[in-house]
């Protein structure tokens, strides 16, 4: 998987139309782009004119802030808007004049020239940055263990993050990973006497992305897998058959929620939602003990990538080993994956 990053963020390339008198150390470049109005036979000549302006812009913010942006988005009003595109960078475009409009080479084509740049400030705020965090201790005795280390790791992405936004403690761990660039765990002990996870690491932001994130939320990030007491415990499912969820682990540091379903039926579908995308997997082999897929996206192209091989290893009836590789055989994330319907004894 892409990433993203880091959820996702999310991390989104925030762009702002309009006229400006730039400074003199801002950075400047000027992209010249093409639309075929029989790629969007529906749309009107200003729709059109709108959509080649955003892709001008687009190629702006990629240039400027360098090509770190790892997949395509939807823009809306000079706005990158798609929250679950994980980037290493992104950055805020000011648009110099007006744009000038001009026929392409084809027919049908409308050609657009944008004048883009991003002060200093721009680029300062949307550089990676980096919080330390050291033996950060996380303790939860009334969840199942198998649950507890996923916790911990959301709870020091979450402390760490509040070091520069406070109220992050009262995000969801979902939001909260799509806000981190990047996660780099260098130590996680683990004091089975006392349920108390030791970690040590960084977590990567983007100054811009964690000031403007709206990240509310009143759960308390303890409750997330706590058990209703009085909540009948439905029946334990065997096998690959339910709704498995877990994290991904990545060789670049990412991480990355994924959420796989596998029907009575045997249909089979994974979704990444810190990363937008999602589709079917199609079984290549199956044994009792493992199951490889090729996943099939079905939407999210733009910032996952497809065909990867996927492989569940049956470690119980409430845990699945996950791993996925690419077409080239490169490892593309580690996972263990628990039952979202799993009822404790």
């Amino acid at each position: 998987m892409k990433m993203q990053p880091a959820s996702k963020l999310l991390a989104a390339v925030l762009i702002a139309a309009g006229t400006f008198a730039p400074l003199a150390a801002d950075k400047t470049v000027t992209k010249t782009v093409t639309v075929n109005r029989l790629l969007y036979a529906d749309k009107t000549i200003e729709e059109l004119k709108a959509i080649c302006v955003d892709k001008a812009k687009y190629e702006a913010a990629k240039e400027i802030f360098g090509e770190m942006l790892l997949s395509e988005t939807v823009m809306a009003n000079g706005k990158i808007v798609d929250e679950f595109v994980r980037e290493r960078s992104g950055g805020v475009i000011h648009v110099k004049g007006e744009p000038a409009f001009a026929n392409g080479k084809n027919l049908g084509d409308i050609q657009c020239t944008v004048t883009a740049y991003a002060t200093d400030k721009d680029i300062r705020d949307t550089t990676p940055q980096t919080i330390r965090l050291e033996n950060f201790k996380y303790t939860n005795p009334d969840v199942p263990l198998k649950k507890l280390k996923a916790m911990a790791e959301d709870a020091f992405i979450i402390e760490a993050l509040a070091k520069k936004k406070p109220d992050i403690r009262y995000a969801s761990p979902a939001q909260a990973r799509r806000v981190a660039a990047g996660v780099k765990i260098d130590k996680m002990d683990f004091d089975v006497d006392t349920f108390t996870y030791t970690i040590s690491g960084s977590v990567e932001y983007i100054p811009a992305f964690l000031q403007h994130a709206d990240l509310i939320q009143t759960t308390e990030i303890a409750d997330r897998f706590k058990q209703r007491s009085h909540a009948p415990k439905p029946a334990k499912k065997r096998g690959y058959y339910g709704d498995w969820s877990g994290y991904v682990m990545r060789p670049d540091g990412s991480s990355g929620a994924v959420q796989i379903t596998i029907a009575d039926n045997g249909q089979a579908t994974a979704s990444f939602p810190d990363d937008g995308c999602g589709g079917d997997l199609i079984v290549q082999e199956k044994t009792p003990r493992k199951a490889e897929f090729t996943l099939a996206l079905t939407y999210g192209q733009e910032s996952c990538e497809d065909n990867l091989n996927i492989v569940l290893v049956r470690k119980s009836d409430e845990e699945l080993g996950y791993r996925a590789t690419t077409q080239k055989g490169e490892d593309a994330g580690r996972a263990s994956l628990y039952r979202d319907d799993f009822a404790d004894d």
